[in-house]
Formats: C-alpha cells, sequence, structure tokens
C-alpha cells in the first residue's frame, strides 16, 4: 500500500511540473534559442571578388561568377537597409554610346558626373586611371551610417589614387537635408541622388544580383568591376582589397 502511495505521489508531481509555467518556459527558451541560431545565420553576408563577366544582355540574373568570401553581419537588417528593386517601368529614356549606357549625374554638392557602362564594370571620364568606389547607400540606413567613417578612411588614405561615389537610394533629401546630412557626417566625397540614378541603380540591379541590401559597393578600376560588397565591410577588407589593386 505504501509503494502505491509513492507511486501515485510521483504521477501527480510529474503532472503538476508538466503542466506548469517552468516546464513550458523552459521549451520556450529552447525554441528562442534555436530561433536566435536561424536568424544570426541569416544575417549573414557575402564579400565577392569578381572573377568573369560575360557579354549577356541586361537580366534580373547576374552575369558574372563571384568568388564568395564570408563575412558577417552583426546587427539586425531594418527596412531602412533594404531598398525595393527598381521597376523597368521607372527607367528614363536611356542615352547610348559606342561603349554602352552614359548616366549624365550631378552630385549633391553640385560637381558634373559621367558614369558610363561598360562591358565588364563602369567607366569614369573625371577619374581616369583611378580606382572608383561605387556605393549604394541610404540615409536612414543604419549600416550605411556605420560604414561612412569607414569609407572616409579610405579616401582619406587613398586620396591621389582613389574616388568614391555614394547613391543615396533612399527618400530623396531637400538640399537644406542634404547640406546637413554631409555637415554632420563631414562627408568630403561625392555623393548622388538616387532618383537622379535610376537607371544607373536599375543596371547594377540586372547586371550584379544586387537585390535592394543597403549598402552596396563596388570597387571598379580601368572598367572592370573587380569587388562586390553586399552589406556593410569592414575598413580591414576593402583596405586590403584596394591595396592588392594598387600594388
Amino acid at each position: 500500500m505504501k509503494k502505491i502511495n509513492t507511486l501515485q505521489s510521483f504521477i501527480l508531481t510529474t503532472t503538476l511540473f508538466l503542466n506548469s509555467g517552468c516546464f513550458l518556459s523552459s521549451l520556450g527558451s529552447q525554441k528562442i534559442e534555436v530561433q536566435k541560431k536561424i536568424e544570426v545565420q541569416k544575417k549573414t553576408k557575402t564579400h565577392k571578388r569578381v572573377e568573369q563577366i560575360t557579354e549577356q544582355p541586361k537580366t534580373t540574373t547576374p552575369i558574372f561568377m563571384p568568388r564568395p568570401i564570408s563575412t558577417e553581419c552583426t546587427d539586425d537588417i531594418t527596412s531602412a537597409c533594404q531598398k525595393a528593386p527598381i521597376s523597368p517601368n521607372e527607367l528614363k529614356a536611356p542615352k547610348i554610346s559606342e561603349q554602352g549606357e552614359v548616366h549624365n549625374l550631378h552630385t549633391i554638392q553640385g560637381k558634373p558626373i559621367t558614369i558610363i557602362e561598360g562591358r565588364r564594370g563602369f567607366i569614369f571620364p573625371e577619374y581616369e586611371n583611378k580606382i572608383v568606389i561605387l556605393e549604394m547607400f541610404g540615409k536612414n540606413c543604419s549600416h550605411c551610417i556605420k560604414e561612412i567613417p569607414i569609407m572616409k578612411r579610405i579616401y582619406q588614405k587613398y586620396r591621389n589614387k582613389l574616388e568614391i561615389i555614394a547613391i543615396q537610394v533612399e527618400d530623396k533629401m531637400s538640399p537644406r537635408e542634404a547640406k546637413r546630412f554631409i555637415q554632420r557626417h563631414r562627408i568630403k566625397y561625392s555623393i548622388i541622388p538616387g532618383d537622379d540614378a535610376t537607371n544607373l541603380q536599375y543596371n547594377v540591379q540586372s547586371t550584379y544580383g544586387w537585390t535592394g541590401i543597403l549598402p552596396y559597393t563596388l570597387v571598379i578600376k580601368n572598367g572592370l568591376t573587380e569587388f562586390t560588397y553586399p552589406g556593410e565591410v569592414s575598413y580591414r577588407e576593402i583596405n586590403k582589397d584596394i591595396h592588392s589593386l594598387i600594388e
């Protein structure tokens, strides 16, 4: 009889534990940890070295074969760091040269810049014989803001051999807002309004497979796109890559 009472007590205690918040919360915590691991995996981005570009018509599929090098984004991706794709209906009538479409643009600072689509990258007539960093960024994107000091440092280090063209692809900034943004971050490199460069964004999207993630950066030398960085890039990575192009 004593053994039966002990067994009944054990069953009752176990039942109460299984229905208690402690047991359910322990299951919940395990689910949260698994979910966190999944989210961390989703945040992993890639840094790509362009190995080959073939001559094909524009498509929504990238036309180069990249060599992926892993790099990790440690913060959450917000809606401000993800731009909606450009639709063909948004394109303006293009100006075509023998080399490709010509983008006659003006920086927020008032400087004209010409960007010509080449067969394997872009040509910058004003920056001949220089490496050019072409960056898509957003004024409200936390990753883009974190990358500004890196770009400033790179710009200062390679000033005579490199130029930076940053395209602000989020909502249009008023002249007053743009001036404050440049002053606040002490930016000395060129910034172009995104609504003036819709066709250029579409080219990056269709040629390189840009999905709208911000920032998105290309490193171009002599008309050839050498590196692409989807997402935030560290100073160590981009400095190493640029240094390899100068040697």
